[in-house]
């Protein structure tokens, strides 16, 4: 029988009906350092991943922020016709070299703290909505006809072939 009294807790009762806490022992195992030592680093970490979202955020906001102009781009692009014009030729020209520019200074965004920021994600984000751009700028060209996309627009660069056979009228040349 004493097995099954090994741990046993008496609640000793005062004069008021009250149980008095400072006889009633731990229980095994039971660290109180622990339980303030988890919630630290959990409010810690909390803490952590509310400073990284907020930092974070802007950069989503500043690589989503030209899908506006790009589609505006493009519907200025569309808009402006398949015919071989100045204003035509101008927005053609600047859907494709705007998108281009962004993609090379993509660099230029970097992360602040130090660089321990993850801002790989967002500029992939940023590059590849500005390669829609530039996609759709190149599809303006070829419907313009000024990409060369059939054998046709190679021909002006290919040697005239040598002649294989001469006609005269009966008399040898020398050759």
């Amino acid at each position: 029988m004493s097995e099954f009294l090994k741990y046993s807790v008496r609640f000793e009762s005062n004069q008021s009906g009250t149980v008095d806490r400072k006889h009633v022992g731990d229980p095994p195992g039971y660290e109180p350092t622990a339980s303030r030592d988890v919630v630290r680093t959990t409010a810690a970490l909390w803490q952590r991943r509310m400073e990284i979202t907020l930092i974070s955020d802007p950069l989503y906001s500043r690589a989503t922020g030209t899908v506006k102009n790009i589609g505006f781009m493009c519907f200025m692009m569309w808009m402006s016709g398949s015919q071989i014009h100045l204003f035509s030729i101008m927005m053609t020209v600047s859907g494709i070299y705007q998108p281009l520019a962004a993609i090379m200074n993509s660099k230029q965004t970097e992360a602040s703290e130090g660089g321990k920021l993850e801002v790989l994600i967002p500029r992939l984000l940023y590059c590849l909505i500005q390669a829609g751009g530039l996609a759709f700028g190149l599809w303006k060209l070829n419907t313009m006809g000024l990409l060369p996309t059939h054998a046709s627009d190679y021909v002006s660069s290919l040697k005239v072939p040598a002649s294989q056979e001469f006609s005269t009228g009966g008399v040898q040349l020398p050759r």
